[in-house]
């Protein structure tokens, strides 16, 4: 496994998810069909959140690595399809969320889980059944896991069983409810505030709500408030429980937290009297049960429209990952991967699905990471998963984060990628989107004001400090926005000098195993560093599959860079421990095909090389044969030594408490018997069983077999131990040779375990000619092969011919830190006419095409384009003119995210494709299912002023209060527009200024309306937990002005409202009106569409000229809009749009921390964010958490307790902060 191994005697069970649903195509646009990948994919509310959403053609892969997670989806989207008519609905409700049920909802409950136990006998019959059409399973493996908890779900239990049964349940809902901390006291605040992030955008008034929600549920198993109701659910319900693996159901575990429960207090008008009329509390859980029977209704019906296919797979995401990688690149069903991080069944696809000609996806349009990273290596993750992401406009993969708050999200992202955002996304081949625009379609406010509302209702500072925060990132492929420049290839190989790739190599190599650096380690002490120290994500063979798919997204003397990691690794100061892990590095290395050190490169040759075997006698014995692994004649460089631990050793871990042994991390071990040397491998496989070999000792034909046992901790079977080592290793000491197993050295876990380990920490010892408990073999147990990484097929630059130039990419990395500081662009002409246009001294211009791009004019020939993997600065390029050699270079710096201001316009990116728009990082919505808002009473919308107000950072918060604070014309701009924003959406709801529907951006200064904006209606945005304006706009232009002036009169004298805007306003508008419409288009573009047609999105920015395609133009649903004069006339040239809010990223911005002064009165947030208490935040005068340069910020020199990222900014708050400065 790519994953280090732990002790699972304690894991948890996640049967619904913890984060509201989002839809999983927003990315797509409308009508194209869908491959999506989810990895950790919980339950199915996302799937039915996306169906109920969107109509479009799915194909769905699921993974989980819990069967119960699988079993149970299963389990409820075969009701759905089963109960057409949604009469028992409600009983789906209860045997999917409620942990007791009613004899009703049981017995339906165990028949159905009956029929799909008969229906799963085999692979074959599944197919063949009513739900194989729709439903399947990507292996055997898999049906037979949730075979077992259907059997498990359809025993009707009686008498002594029953009790047995129900004690059982009993006694883990009575852990998990402990485990969840203080539910007993009705005036407590509950710590699980999942549901509040559910109730965004109106949620300040629910704090109270959810902790009274969560103490009902953990007290009743159930959402149903009224005692007589649920006096009949009294029956455990066995879908909350797990087989096998031990699992605790999850304290945190609340049916509600998956729903979008903001509809408590916006006024809708489309409402359900019956729900509006119940007692507030009530309220939730009806809304919630109401959202329930949307989806399922909207998944009945496009099962059977669209053909919606969904498979599952239970097993570990990063093997599953891996194979299908192999089966893209290959065909082959297996990547000789185990299913599981704890067991030794091989992962097979041997579905129908995956048989050769069958139509499973092994690349995909999404991928949906969810919250593995907290549980996996972030990078191992990404490397596993980045190579099965479609190279197209639209495709994305998603991650997710629950980080603490003692973090920057700028320091959280830099985590999951082990170093500098720029240089790792390019060498991964991805584009973080957020991170580069500075835009974000949710807002990220929200988690703070979630810290900010504990803090209010507990009255305790430190809460803020112990709650988490939530961070969902998108990951793209680099984007090209102008399809006018010549076509090149989206991936080029980046060209790198060996010595500075093997520098910025040698730095995630640092990163990954930071813990390993003393001197890092003394430095940061604290609780919470030791606590982090004990998570362990990351081993050698994990780096091994980095550098694998880096080998094939660079060009460079590959041996070289590897041979300069290598020598930066042993030569890496205060980290001792770290060369106990080199021959582990060695052995994967050499496995997954990156480079082979002398030792494994020329092992087949080891009698030629006698310092492979220097202690080795030479003279055979008599007979020949040595009785040990030196009779093994062809023995490969790599071997898989798989050791047998007696049970009683064991004790150490089954007799500990499980708060105190948690998972700690373990490893296997290689010691010479002098004491001499001593090797470490953590990636070991641990499975329990007993084990059979076949073949013959120290042969090729050599064989561990295991038989699992399903028992597992709770058996009786010892425990099994498998890893990869260099052969040449054993050989030291072919007899005596130390075969061992212990625990990882962290400091929680040698606290608990010296005492009983010693310094040691090892569990088991034994040497290698102990044949009875070491196997030494050419495969792992249950393997017929080694295990593959595939990654990405190798990046080859394609010939210029048609186009006119080769395109390569060379980058500089800074010799200290290994980051990319800058990249050349290279364009070799090929073409003959562009060579003589050269040597005849033709005008060289370049122009900046996007945050990414430049393209190259020859004279007058058509531009070529040059395209980056990053946001290069504005500033600082350089153009290099070789007219005789033909070619011709730019070079330009890497930027950091804080370049977005230097880009203004592009805040929501357009890409063409195929001459039709795509939008790159604003999500496409289906307004049809945003409910409507009413506005008629602004009183009862106080929340939304939260909410509108939150889109503004602290750092812009700081430039709207201090107008002498400088400020770059990109920030200006940005500003301005969300101020624009913010106007039209207070005063469409008169929350501020005079009530409107029709708004107009005007100029004083050049030209008076240059856009109309009317409004229909404020609607929900669940999909992104905020609202959206349902409206028309109206760009007006030259050409257009005599057909409307009769109806654009009668608009005036109606009266609009006019949104003051200036040139660089109106521009920014112009860029961001085509994202606007593209977004909610339910309409189809033309072969002949202007977009096509001109190459340009927008059409122009220039007053007086056409802005939008015209193929939306007049498309509106019946009675779009009402009583506004000359609405007819004017529809005819008007477009349908969707504007939200403008969010901003946490990573160039600091996170603005609102003050609730009164939680009573949800609209009366402090908004101003400037005063913020000395060194929260950034810097203590404009809020930045970057200089300029992107250095750290600067200490102040006297009292060290607030920082600055200025001068400047210091002089301008010292007369502040003199008073405090100490």
């Amino acid at each position: 496994m790519l994953t280090p191994a732990i002790i699972n005697i304690q894991s948890f069970f996640y049967p619904v998810g913890n984060t509201p649903a989002i839809s999983l195509t927003q990315s797509i646009p409308p009508g194209d069909p869908a491959d999506i990948l989810l990895l950790g994919c919980g339950d199915v509310r996302n799937i039915l959140f996306t169906v109920h959403n969107d109509s479009r053609k799915l194909d769905v892969t699921c993974c989980d690595n819990q069967k119960a997670v699988i079993a149970r989806n299963v389990l409820l989207l075969s009701l759905i399809i089963d109960h057409e008519d949604g009469q028992n609905d409600k009983f789906l409700w209860n045997i999917y969320y409620h942990l007791y049920l009613g004899p009703k909802a049981l017995d339906l409950l165990r028949s159905q889980s009956k029929t799909l136990y008969e229906l799963s006998s085999t692979m074959d019959t599944w197919q063949q059944g009513k739900y194989g059409r729709c439903l399947s399973f990507c292996d055997d493996g898999t049906l037979a896991d949730v075979r077992k908890m259907w059997e498990y779900y359809s025993v009707e239990r009686k008498g002594a069983e029953a009790t047995r049964f129900q004690s059982h349940f009993k006694a883990v809902v009575d852990r998990a409810r402990t485990k969840g901390g203080n539910r007993s006291d009705p005036n407590s605040v509950a710590t699980n505030l999942s549901t509040f992030r559910s109730a965004a955008p109106a949620h300040i008034r629910c704090l109270q709500d959810i902790s009274d929600l969560d103490r009902h549920f953990w007290k009743y198993g159930t959402t149903e408030l009224k005692a007589k109701t649920r006096s009949a659910a009294t029956h455990p319900n066995p879908a909350f429980l797990t087989l096998g693996d031990g699992a605790n159901l999850h304290y945190g575990t609340d049916p509600l937290h998956g729903f979008h429960l903001a509809t408590v207090d916006t006024p809708l008008d489309s409402t359900d009297a019956a729900i509006t009329q119940l007692p507030r509390l009530e309220k939730y859980a009806a809304l919630a049960r109401a959202e329930f029977r949307g989806w399922m209704a909207s998944y009945r019906e496009q099962v059977h429209k669209n053909g919606i296919k969904v498979r599952f797979f239970v097993g570990d995401a990063v093997s599953f990952a891996h194979t299908l990688q192999h089966k893209h690149m290959t065909s082959k069903n297996t990547a000789y991967w185990y299913r599981d991080r704890f067991g030794v069944r091989p992962l097979v696809l041997d579905g129908p699905d995956y048989a050769l000609g069958a139509q499973a996806p092994v690349q995909f349009d999404v991928i949906d990471t969810s919250n593995l990273c907290d549980h996996l290596g972030s990078l191992t993750l990404l490397t596993a998963t980045s190579p099965l992401l479609r190279d197209d406009s639209s495709a994305v993969l998603y991650n997710e984060v629950l980080a603490g708050n003692h973090k920057s999200p700028r320091e959280v992202l830099d985590q999951v990628l082990c170093g500098d955002v720029p240089t790792l996304s390019a060498l991964l081949g991805l584009f973080p989107v957020e991170y580069w625009t500075n835009t974000s379609c949710t807002s990220i406010g929200d988690e703070k004001l979630r810290d900010a509302c504990m803090v209010a209702a507990t009255n305790d500072p430190k809460a803020r400090e112990s709650g988490q925060m939530y961070l969902r990132t998108s990951w793209k492929r680099a984007f090209r926005m102008n399809p006018t420049t010549t076509p090149l290839p989206r991936s080029i190989p980046i060209r790198f000098d060996p010595e500075m790739l093997a520098r910025t190599l040698y730095s995630v190599y640092c990163r990954m195993f930071l813990d390993e650096n003393w001197a890092y380690k003394l430095s940061n002490m604290s609780l919470g560093n030791i606590a982090q120290s004990a998570l362990v994500w990351y081993h050698r063979a994990s780096f091994a599959s980095f550098l694998q798919l880096v080998q094939n997204q660079v060009t460079c003397n590959w041996n070289e860079v590897m041979k300069g990691t290598m020598d930066l690794i042993e030569e890496r100061p205060n980290a001792p421990m770290g060369m106990n892990y080199y021959q582990e590095l060695n052995g994967y290395l050499h496995l997954f095909g990156v480079y082979s050190t002398f030792s494994m490169e020329k092992w087949s040759r080891r009698d030629d090389y006698p310092m492979l075997t220097p202690y080795l006698p030479r003279i055979r014995p008599a007979n020949g044969l040595w009785g040990d692994i030196r009779d093994w004649k062809n023995m490969p460089a790599l071997v898989c030594v798989t050791l047998k631990i007696p049970r009683e050793k064991l004790a150490v871990f089954t007799e500990m408490s499980t708060d105190k042994l948690g998972t700690p991390a373990v490893h296997c071990q290689l010691q010479g018997s002098d004491f001499t040397w001593q090797n470490l491998f953590p990636a070991c496989q641990l499975s329990f069983g007993r084990i059979h070999t076949s073949g013959e000792i120290y042969d090729d034909s050599y064989e561990v077999l295991v038989q699992e046992d399903d028992a597992g901790w709770n058996g009786t079977s010892g425990l099994i131990a498998s890893f990869f080592a260099p052969a040449w290793q054993l050989y030291q000491d072919p007899q005596d040779v130390a075969v061992a197993f212990g625990v990882h050295s962290t400091p929680i876990s040698t606290f608990h375990f010296k005492p009983k380990l010693g310094m040691s920490m090892q569990v088991y010892e034994t040497t290698l000619d102990n044949t009875d408990a070491v196997y030494v073999t050419r495969f792992a147990p249950n393997q017929k092969g080694c295990p593959m990484v595939s990654g990405p097929s190798q990046v080859t630059p394609t010939s210029g011919t048609e186009e006119g130039a080769d395109f390569s990419l060379i980058a500089t990395v800074d010799g200290k830190t290994g980051n990319m500081t800058t990249l050349t662009g290279r364009l070799d002409i090929t073409s003959s006419v562009l060579k003589e246009a050269l040597t005849s001294d033709c005008e060289v211009t370049k122009s900046t095409v996007s945050p990414c791009e430049v393209s190259i004019s020859l004279g007058d020939n058509p531009p070529l384009g040059l395209h980056f993997p990053v946001f290069i600065k504005e500033t600082s390029q350089k153009v290099k003119v070789a007219r005789k050699s033909s070619y011709v270079e730019v070079i330009v710096q890497v930027a950091q995210c804080s370049e977005w201001v230097a880009y203004p316009y592009s805040m929501y990116p357009i890409q063409s494709l195929s001459g039709k728009p795509v939008n790159y990082n604003i999500p496409y919505i289906n307004l049809k299912k945003c409910l409507a808002i009413q506005t008629a009473d602004p009183s009862k919308l106080g929340w939304l002023t939260t909410h509108l107000s939150l889109s503004m950072s602290s750092r812009e918060r700081a430039l709207r209060e201090k107008d002498d604070l400088p400020r770059s014309f990109g920030e200006q701009v940005r500003l301005r527009f969300k101020e624009a924003l913010f106007a039209i959406f207070v005063q469409y709801t008169g929350l501020q200024g005079n009530k409107n529907r029709v708004f107009a951006l005007h100029n004083a200064g050049n030209g008076g309306v240059h856009v109309v904006i009317l409004v229909s209606a404020l609607r929900l945005d669940l999909a992104n937990r905020g609202v959206v304006l349902d409206c028309a706009v109206l760009p007006l232009q030259d050409a257009l002005m005599l057909n409307i002036m009769e109806p654009l009169g009668k608009l005036q004298d109606h009266g609009f409202t006019t949104i003051p805007v200036k040139d660089a306003d109106l521009r920014l508008w112009r860029h961001v009106l085509p994202a606007y419409v593209e977004r909610c288009r339910d309409w189809a573009h033309r072969d002949n569409c202007e977009y096509a047609t001109s190459g340009s999105i927008p059409l122009h920015a220039a007053n007086g000229m056409p802005v939008l395609c015209t193929c939306g133009n007049g498309k509106f649903p019946p009675s779009f809009i009402s009583n506004i004069p000359g609405w007819h006339k004017l529809s005819k040239y008007a477009v349908h749009a969707a504007i939200s809010p403008a969010w901003w990223a946490p990573f160039a911005d600091g996170m603005y921390s609102p003050n609730l002064s009164d939680l009573s009165n949800p609209g009366e947030v402090e908004t101003a964010g400037v005063d913020k208490a000395p060194g929260e935040g950034g810097c203590a005068s404009c809020g930045r958490e970057k200089q300029a340069n992107g250095r750290d910020l600067l200490d102040c020199s006297r009292c060290k307790k607030v920082k600055y990222c200025s001068h400047e900014c210091q002089k301008r708050a010292w007369k502040k902060h003199k008073h405090l400065c100490k």
